[in-house]
């Protein structure tokens, strides 16, 4: 078991952090929320590109199909 004795004269101290700590967590928000925002424009791209793909997949076998018949 720790123990302390607090001597008298001695000042307390006392460490205010909160300045520092919200330019932090400004700086961590902002961070996350650009994260979250690139990974959302990556996914509608790869969503477009993947429609694309299979629009054009589904009209090259449809042509295939008329040039055949």
């Amino acid at each position: 078991m720790l123990s302390f004795i607090v001597q008298t004269g001695y000042p307390t101290t006392v460490i205010n952090l909160t300045t520092d700590l919200s330019s932090l967590l400004v700086g961590l928000v902002a961070l996350t929320t650009l994260a979250a925002g690139m990974i959302a424009v990556v996914a509608v791209r790869y969503h477009v590109a993947q429609r694309a793909e299979s629009m054009r997949e589904t009209m090259t076998e449809t042509i295939t199909y008329k040039q055949a018949a």
